[in-house]
């Protein structure tokens, strides 16, 4: 996990802003921001991340029958996945579709096929959640879910397990701020806030850390 957060950090597709916060689409506001489609750009740092993700997926659920990535962000990882493994690939909507065809999952997945889920990152847990539930009433078992990075939320994780799927990761919340003391990439001002923040997500403000 740690050499997957200095790959990030050294790619700079994480940005700490602790007193000019991101605000995420739920609302929160983070001092972190992880933008993995940087590692669609470069082809050397783009293959490594396919064969680890598909090295686990081989590794762990030898009979998948089908990648499904959630839409849209981990769409191209699952799909680069998915080429990998010689394996058919959809992509599942978080939220029913408004035009068109209205379909929750795009491409040919039938019931009872075994799917293992692609999510680029983890934090709340509501969109991925969303998609086992898609995939499910489509009659067809979750074997499990591989992400990139994972926020470690507690009350994420406990989500995921209560639905009883398995959550890999390639990286997390802990060898990322580890990585990013030891790189410095950040002081040890930001790691506090960091810390702060991850404990209560919910509840920080872009102030909390003054």
């Amino acid at each position: 996990m740690d050499s997957i957060a200095k790959k990030l950090l050294q790619l700079k597709a994480f940005r700490i802003q602790c007193y000019s916060p991101f605000k995420w689409a739920n609302g929160w506001h983070s001092p972190i921001y992880l933008d993995d489609r940087k590692i669609l750009s470069y082809p050397i740092v783009r293959d490594f991340f396919k064969l680890r993700l598909a090295h686990i997926i081989a590794e762990k659920y030898p009979d998948v029958d089908v990648i499904a990535g959630v839409a849209t962000n981990a769409i191209a990882h699952g799909i680069l996945v998915a080429e990998q493994l010689n394996l058919p690939f959809v992509y599942v909507h978080p939220n029913p579709k408004d035009h068109g065809l209205e379909n929750r999952i795009e491409g040919d997945l039938r019931p009872r096929q075994r799917v293992v889920i692609i999510e680029n990152q983890v934090n709340v847990g509501s969109n991925v959640l969303k998609v086992v539930n898609a995939i499910r009433n489509n009659g067809c078992v979750v074997e499990g879910i591989v992400t990139l990075f994972n926020y470690d939320f507690k009350s994420a994780n406990r989500k995921i397990q209560e639905v009883g799927v398995e959550l890999t990761a390639l990286s997390n919340f802990d060898s990322l701020l580890k990585q990013a003391q030891e790189l410095d990439f950040c002081s040890q001002e930001e790691a506090t806030t960091l810390r702060t923040w991850h404990h209560a997500p919910s509840k920080w403000k872009k102030n909390s850390n003054k």
